[in-house]
């Protein structure tokens, strides 16, 4: 009978351990499986990091170029130089545009999809490292929102820059925004085709104190639209650090 419940405690033991081991076993497998799930989720995160910065890279030349002319013409106004200006517009296609600093304006969309992602489908309870989880949202929540809200702020004066335009009954007016796609198309291609239209609005634009108005209004945001590009540049950068450091 003792060598019974011997036998039977052993036997209970073996079934124990058996079971302990295996769940042992099945938790580091799932462990490992959530692992791996979460260095893709990482690596995804790292792929759209590096066109955020291209992105970023391409936005801040662009803008710094704008502000680069739009000093220039704000300081200049009642002496520029039109032919040397001219020139450079016809040229330098997105990075010194007529149409960009006075009819057109720079949206922005930074292409943070994955990003978005994660923080909707899931996929944050398999990220660990609580600080790229905090910077995560950070750039989707705050840093993102307050760029593009910069960003449409500078719109809307644009738009009422264009408004003003367009009631303008200056016969030149109306030739200067009589533009069309294709035309538009080769001069941000760096066509030197356009030149004479080019120096042409550049005359009629000068003549109109209202422009100048606007350009200052837009100069002068225009550095809270670049501030947070900057803020927005800084928190992506701090989250690729991050995310190398984990992986």
């Amino acid at each position: 009978m003792k060598k019974f419940a011997i036998k039977y405690s052993l036997e209970f033991v073996v079934i124990v351990l058996g079971i302990t081991i295996s769940y042992w076993i099945n938790d580091i497998q799932i462990q490992n499986q959530e692992s791996d799930k979460e260095k893709v989720i990482l690596n995804s995160i790292l792929s759209d990091i590096e066109q955020i910065e291209t992105y970023i890279n391409t936005r801040k030349r662009t803008l710094k170029s704008d502000s680069i002319w739009m000093d220039y013409l704000i300081k200049n106004w009642k002496n520029i130089n039109i032919d040397s200006t001219a020139i450079q517009f016809s040229k330098n296609r997105y990075d010194a545009s007529f149409h960009n600093l006075f009819l057109d304006f720079r949206e922005f969309h930074p292409p943070i999809a994955t990003l978005e992602m994660v923080t909707s489908d899931g996929s944050f309870s398999i990220i660990k490292n609580n600080m790229i989880k905090r910077r995560i949202n950070s750039i989707v929540y705050l840093s993102k929102e307050q760029l593009i809200k910069n960003s449409e702020v500078e719109i809307d004066l644009q738009l009422s820059f264009k408004e003003r335009l367009m009631v303008d009954e200056d016969k030149d007016i109306v030739e200067m925004l009589n533009t069309t796609q294709f035309e538009l198309d080769n001069r941000f291609n760096g066509s030197e085709d356009y030149y004479e239209e080019t120096k042409n609005e550049i005359k009629v634009i000068l003549e109109k104190d209202y422009a100048r108005n606007y350009l200052n209004l837009k100069f002068r945001h225009r550095y809270f639209v670049q501030f947070f590009l900057n803020e927005f540049s800084s928190e992506v950068s701090e989250l690729k650090k991050l995310i190398l450091k984990d992986l």
